[in-house]
Parts: structure tokens; C-alpha cells; sequence
């Protein structure tokens, strides 16, 4: 019997610490995760306040509901429009004195909000570069170009799709000119440039410039084009074209067009093909540019 009871009491046990309610898994927390990383730089007479934040729970899990930053000095909150590219996230500061600035960050939703972040500090000075720099932008064969004024100074480049500051530049460079080949056909960009002096104060923002890219250079035609007879059959060959956007090439006999779509090979057959008949072979490009021909006779 004392067998039994002990049996009992030990399931009973077993049974209170393994079942649902008792379960090893912590309850889900709806606390917003905390901002970790804040950068903080000079520009102009600007702070400039910038990090990276993946919308999640405390726990972990992707966070699907609104949620907006609220930002606190040593003093009290601040209301500053924080504007955002994908996960990062910025806001300007306006400052006056050398003095030291301090700021922390808490994540809201609707339901709850997330720890302060640590306080974040920038000592910022009024000996900056003064001069506001400009550029002349323009579209080339490979791209778009910037240019500006020769200077002893370091050069940011700021790249975007909007005509927006905005916080991490693009390129930076000792140089007065640059070319920018990351660019598709038909999409717009946006650009502005800053001087960096040896401590890494930068200086005010130039305009912004946007362009559309659109490619409206031919590309280089093909080369050594010749006609080879096999068997009565008659086939075109040529070497392809320098241009690293050729998408295919364009076959032409005495003025008839031969096919569409562009062909993706360097050799073709020809069909019924007459002595004295002039073949021409053109490259084209993405855009459908036409390059001039590549002429047998």
C-alpha cells in the first residue's frame, strides 16, 4: 500500500510539472526590442543621428504593428521627424554651442514600448568647413558623372532614389570627380556631396541633383563578320561587340530583317542566300540601342 501511495504522489508530481499549463516555454512579451547601435556625426551645424533597427519583440519575433521612435535629451523629449531608408533611420539636430549632446531612443506601438536605449554623445565644434560645395552632374555613355572643384579636403558622395539628406554616404574619396557605373536604364537618382575635414566634421550639404539614367548610346558594332559554305549551306559568323550591355545582335540581308528577337550567339544560318547580297549585322543593346553595322559583301 505505502508502494502505491508513493507511486501516487510521484505522478501526481511529474504530471503538475510537464503538463501544459506548467509548459518550458516563456510567455510571449509584446515589448518592442531596444536600439542597440547610434551613430552620430557632424554636419554643417547639424547632428546628425543615425542607426539601424529591425522592427522585433524583445523575444525576438518579427514585429508587425505600427511603431514610431521617441527621442530624449538629459532634459526631456525632443520631437524630431525621423525619416528612414529600409531599416535605417536618422534625424537632423540643430546645435549652437561646443558643448557636449546626449540622446536615447525608446521604441512605441499601440500595446507597449521597449527599454530606453543607453544614452549616445557627440561633443560637436563650431571650426568646420564653411565652404558649401557644388557639382555639375551629367549623363554618360558608362553611367552618370559627378564632378566639382579641385579640393585638399576628402569628398562624400550621398546617393539615393529621393531628394533626401540622406545620413551614410555612398562613396568618399579624395578625388574631384566620379562616375557612377551602378545605374539602370530608365531609373532615377539623387546625389549630393560634402568636404570632410581631418577630424571628420563635414561640411553643409550641397544641393541635391537628380537624373534620370537614359542610355541613348549605340553600342560598338560588331567585327569580322564572314560567310562560311558548308555542304551548299551558308553560314554567318562574327566577333561580338566590345560593349558589355550588347543583349544581341540583328541580322540583315539587302534591307529585309532576318529576325526580332535579338540573337545571344555569334553564328548564324542563312537562308536562300544570293551571291551579291549585302548582309548586315548590328549589335543592340538593353536599352535597344542600334550600334552601326557590321557590312559583308
Amino acid at each position: 500500500m505505502k508502494k502505491v501511495f508513493n507511486f501516487l504522489v510521484f505522478f501526481s508530481i511529474f504530471t503538475a510539472g510537464c503538463g501544459v499549463k506548467g509548459g518550458p516555454y516563456p510567455p510571449f512579451t509584446t515589448s518592442p526590442e531596444t536600439v542597440k547601435n547610434v551613430l552620430i556625426k557632424q554636419q554643417d551645424q547639424d547632428l546628425i543621428i543615425y542607426w539601424n533597427y529591425t522592427p522585433r519583440y524583445a523575444d525576438g519575433r518579427k514585429m508587425k504593428e505600427n511603431f514610431r521612435f521617441e527621442i530624449f535629451t538629459f532634459e526631456h523629449r525632443i520631437i524630431k521627424t525621423v525619416k528612414n531608408s529600409g531599416n535605417l533611420y536618422w534625424f537632423r539636430y540643430k546645435f549652437s554651442q561646443e558643448k557636449e549632446y546626449c540622446f536615447r531612443i525608446r521604441v512605441v506601438t499601440e500595446k507597449n514600448e521597449s527599454r530606453f536605449s543607453r544614452y549616445f554623445c557627440y561633443i560637436p565644434t563650431l571650426n568646420y568647413p564653411k565652404v558649401k560645395p557644388d557639382f555639375d552632374i551629367k549623363i554618360v555613355k558608362e553611367g552618370i558623372k559627378l564632378s566639382w572643384n579641385s579640393n585638399l579636403l576628402k569628398t562624400n558622395i550621398y546617393k539615393g532614389k529621393e531628394r533626401i539628406l540622406y545620413p551614410v554616404p555612398f562613396r568618399s574619396l579624395s578625388a574631384d570627380q566620379f562616375l557612377d557605373r551602378a545605374v539602370l536604364h530608365g531609373r532615377r537618382y539623387c546625389y549630393y556631396i560634402t568636404f570632410e575635414d581631418n577630424n571628420g566634421v563635414e561640411s553643409p550639404p550641397s544641393d541635391i541633383k537628380c537624373r534620370t539614367f537614359e542610355d541613348i548610346f549605340p553600342p560598338e558594332p560588331p567585327v569580322n563578320p564572314k560567310l562560311i559554305e558548308r555542304k551548299g549551306e551558308f553560314y554567318l559568323i562574327w566577333t561580338e561587340s566590345r560593349s558589355k550591355d550588347t543583349a544581341g545582335y540583328i541580322i540583315e540581308i539587302d534591307g529585309k530583317v532576318l529576325n526580332k528577337t535579338p540573337l545571344k550567339t555569334y553564328i548564324f544560318k542563312i537562308p536562300e542566300y544570293k551571291k551579291g547580297s549585302v548582309i548586315k549585322i548590328y549589335a543592340v543593346d538593353k536599352a535597344g540601342n542600334k550600334s552601326k553595322p557590321a557590312i559583308l559583301k
